[in-house]
């Protein structure tokens, strides 16, 4: 449904880009508006509190009690591989492939000590079958992949860390924002503005879209002017629409009276998840 939500976007935003040539981005006045004081905020001036940090030793154990499937290790098993004896060709000679994991666990505990970095990953191979990147997993996979950096600080392992956080970070975010939209909107704005900013500059169309969302938030009257402002510029510097930018862009079109059936119905179903609190990310589209 997200998928067909979003096409059908990009198919009006093309059907009635010639009129946006003939409407306009809107008046000095509105544009004005758009940079009033009131939400001029740099990014540099907002935190991040999305951004992974380090883990810490006792952050290790908080991660694993989040997933009630975890397996931990008993410090009877950690003894046990601290003092197994291992043969010096193990890696080469031992076909059995139970006691070369088994091998390859004690090697690990034996060359850098009972730490909280060994036993989360030793815990993450033995229970790690793959699947769907849900965001817990993503979580747990960026702690695997910083545990493997801070065992062996190579180049590979930081770039492999790097890439493991930033869907991490990103989904973070999202839920940030979205949590951020519906109980505080006034600051929920001056983090939109900052990250437009901060992606494309200060640019006129980023107060373009901080005016149309601004008032949709706040439930001020909107211009068809502002609409067709707002639809013009919001595809170029949004690229991929969140869950947010697919509503506002429906709100939109629907002002300007051109909205399809099933694209009322997702504006429905929008509107009430608003008026109800709830997020826009818990919504079923199933049903639809």
């Amino acid at each position: 449904m997200k998928s067909k939500l979003i096409s059908s976007s990009f198919f009006y935003i093309g059907c009635f880009f010639s009129l946006f040539l003939v409407f306009g981005c809107g008046d000095a006045e509105d544009m004005a508006e758009a940079t009033s004081s009131t939400y001029s905020v740099l990014p540099d001036e907002l935190g991040k509190p999305w951004l992974w940090k380090k883990l810490e030793d006792e952050d290790w154990e908080k991660l694993t009690k989040k997933d009630e499937d975890w397996v931990r290790l008993t410090d009877a098993e950690v003894k046990e591989l601290m003092n197994l004896e291992i043969p010096k060709r193990w890696a080469f000679e031992t076909k059995d492939e139970a006691l070369r994991e088994k091998y390859h666990e004690a090697t690990l505990f034996q060359k850098f000590g009972d730490i909280p970095q060994v036993r989360y990953i030793i815990e993450f191979d033995r229970q790690w079958q793959g699947g769907i990147l849900t965001p817990e997993l993503a979580e747990q996979m960026a702690a695997y992949q910083e545990a493997m950096y801070f065992l062996f600080p190579t180049a590979v392992n930081k770039r492999s860390l790097e890439e493991a956080i930033k869907p991490v970070e990103e989904n973070r975010e999202r839920y940030f924002m979205e949590q951020l939209r519906r109980e505080d909107p006034e600051t929920w704005i001056k983090y939109k503005r900052a990250a437009l900013i901060d992606k494309h500059g200060n640019l006129p169309e980023v107060h373009t879209i901080i005016n149309f969302i601004r008032k949709l938030e706040q439930e001020l009257p909107r211009t068809d002017a502002d609409c067709h402002a707002y639809l013009e510029v919001s595809q170029t510097l949004s690229g991929n629409f969140s869950r947010y930018e697919s509503y506002a862009w429906l709100e939109a079109v629907q002002q300007i009276g051109i909205l399809s059936e099933s694209s009322l119905r997702s504006l429905e179903k929008y509107r009430e998840a608003r008026a109800e609190g709830i997020s826009f990310y818990d919504l079923d589209w199933d049903d639809d």
